[in-house]
């Protein structure tokens, strides 16, 4: 897909429809195209700067906020188990302690 795209583009832009287009761009604009070149020029370029503080904000939040969960993870009360530990093994069965009473069945 990516070749017809390409292919597209390649013909639009060959050196007869550049001529062809110039030529428009001269009898339609005259003198004011060089003027018109620059208005665009300068709104382009205040575009890219737009583009370039935007992606550097995106960039900024996203860094800040994986700071703070990074952070959270760090001080986190709880501890983290890795996937191997956890399964409990007979032998830790003894080692860990019960924080429920053991159940008795009632007296008759």
């Amino acid at each position: 897909m990516a070749e017809i795209n390409t292919m597209i583009l390649l013909g639009l832009f060959d050196m007869g429809s550049l001529f062809v287009l110039g030529i428009l761009a001269v009898l339609l604009f005259g003198g004011d195209l060089p003027k018109m070149g620059r208005k665009f020029g300068k709104i382009y370029s205040e575009f890219q700067r737009t583009v370039g503080a935007v992606k550097s904000e995106v960039n900024s939040v996203v860094k800040d906020i994986t700071s703070d969960i990074n952070a959270d993870l760090s001080t986190s009360s709880r501890p983290r188990r890795s996937s191997s530990s956890s399964a409990v093994s007979p032998k830790d069965e003894d080692e860990v302690e019960t924080m429920a009473p053991k159940f008795e069945p009632p007296k008759k």
